[in-house]
């Protein structure tokens, strides 16, 4: 049976089992259903209220540490939340491109954007992934992913977003922020196990026209209606936060960028307008897997600009190996990663580049760790290549 037509007879089936209506914000509910035999927990927000103000918030170490939800919740004070973007686990950095009232603090690599602007206008458009995204005019950007729904079609391409974790590609709990044609933006929660494609019917049969993933599985959380809905097992790194007055978001928006940060583009300036009709951003074909840096133009390469600091080739190593990564002074650079072979394990902005290596969860033998710099264009700047051998097992091997 096709994706279609199962979505199509689910329709029938969503089953509605408490439906409460929250007075503590106007333009602001909290629902419960059962939808596809699946139990589904939301927050309906009015995006056509002049009041209500849907918002990023970052975390207070932001972008290298976590907050816990009671904390980020009781700074904020917002009349409902859902957790944000995913991050590294080894750096906590995001993956995608953060903005938060107008200032760009972050960019990321993969994913889609949820773009808000002034006027509370809703797009959904292609992340960093798929070129250089400018975000002039918005107001709150989140990019996490994949996307589900656009335009009431369902539309999964996680791999060409940049995804490889099968956490995201397979099953899990799950946070979703969908938007229906008439002007509701819908926080969702699903606390049992689900794969994108049901996933995707269930934000159909709600009425969503746009959905896209945001960080799930143990980060998955949601608050409304004056308590948590969905408790997140760790801290979150961002979140979005509805305000149902403009009032209550003027008193808590200095708290949504807790300490200060070099902004890396003011996308509000005042010489230019105050909102723009929609960010000009369009999906691309893709004829087999993308991957965010393969896709990149490479420019002439600067071999000095950055290096390993302490690994020799000639060693071997074993247990948690700290890798340092140091950047020379270069104003084209915006970002590093760091590769252990060939998979991604951690992406910066901010050098040196430290990362605690596992080496206990790699095979005995060669591997080779592969650091490369960027620029804001997604250009090639320079590498550096170290291969080191891991002995782990009972027989270590001489540590010449």
């Amino acid at each position: 049976m096709s994706l279609a037509l199962r979505c199509a007879l689910w329709g029938g089936a969503v089953l509605l089992c408490v439906l409460a209506r929250g007075a503590w914000a106007s333009g602001v509910t909290v629902h419960y259903q059962i939808v596809n035999n699946f139990p589904v927990k939301y927050v309906a927000v009015d995006m056509h209220d002049p009041e209500v103000v849907v918002t990023t918030a970052v975390a207070q170490p932001f972008p290298n540490g976590l907050e816990s939800w009671s904390s980020i919740l009781g700074r904020l004070q917002p009349d409902a939340a859902i957790n944000g973007t995913y991050f590294c686990m080894h750096t906590y950095l995001p993956v995608g491109d953060v903005a938060v009232n107008g200032q760009l603090l972050y960019r990321g690599v993969v994913g889609t954007a949820l773009c808000i602007l002034p006027d509370n206008r809703v797009y959904y458009c292609p992340g960093p992934t798929f070129g250089n995204p400018d975000w002039t005019g918005c107001q709150t950007v989140l990019c996490a992913g994949p996307r589900l729904l656009c335009d009431g079609r369902v539309t999964i391409m996680a791999r060409a977003e940049g995804f490889r974790d099968p956490h995201v590609l397979g099953s899990a709990s799950r946070s979703v922020v969908a938007y229906c044609n008439d002007g509701t933006l819908l926080l969702i929660t699903v606390e049992t196990a689900i794969s994108l494609d049901n996933l995707a019917c269930v934000c159909k049969n709600l009425g969503a026209a746009q959905a896209m993933c945001l960080d799930g599985g143990t980060s998955s959380g949601l608050y409304g209606d004056g308590r948590t809905l969905t408790r997140p097992g760790r801290g979150v790194s961002t979140m979005l936060a509805v305000y149902g007055s403009r009032e209550r978001y003027l008193r808590a928006a200095a708290g949504c960028v807790s300490r200060p940060m070099p902004v890396l583009a003011n996308l509000l300036q005042p010489e230019r307008p105050d909102h723009v009709d929609r960010p000009v951003l369009t999906w691309h074909p893709f004829t087999k897997d993308a991957d965010p840096v393969v896709m990149d133009r490479v420019v002439t390469l600067n071999t000095g600009l950055l290096h390993f600091v302490n690994l020799n080739p000639a060693r071997t190593v074993q247990g948690v190996v700290p890798v340092t990564v140091e950047v020379g002074k270069d104003a084209r650079v915006t970002w590093a990663s760091l590769r252990i072979d060939g998979q991604l394990r951690a992406m910066t902005n901010i050098w040196p580049l430290q990362f605690s290596w596992d080496s206990t969860k790699e095979s005995d033998g060669p591997h080779t760790l592969e650091v490369s710099a960027w620029t804001q264009e997604r250009e090639l700047l320079a590498k550096d290549v170290r291969q080191v051998r891991v002995q782990n097992s009972a027989t270590v091997a001489d540590a010449r």
